[in-house]
């Protein structure tokens, strides 16, 4: 599950548009955690995305069966709607 972000006031009446990279950490015990933004567009977004980063549910990686942690670069897309 992978929530969509907020639009920060600031952004949408800049019509800002793009991605914010994220490297997060997803645990064996299911725990995610944000390590640092690694593209991030300002204005607010870049807290946004922590913040819908940080409400993503997953299941853990698997090496032979037994859950394992993982990193990965993690995209928020922040598109308006016209």
């Amino acid at each position: 599950f992978k929530p969509n972000p907020v639009y920060t006031d600031d952004a949408r009446n800049l019509k800002l548009e793009g991605e914010v990279l994220l490297e997060v950490s997803f645990s064996a015990n299911g725990i995610l955690h944000v390590n640092r933004v690694v593209r991030g567009l300002g204005h607010g977004l870049d807290e946004a995305a922590v913040a819908a980063a940080n409400k993503i549910r997953f299941r853990p990686a698997l090496r032979s069966g037994a859950p394992i942690d993982s990193t990965a670069i993690v995209h928020v897309t922040f598109q308006l709607a016209y």
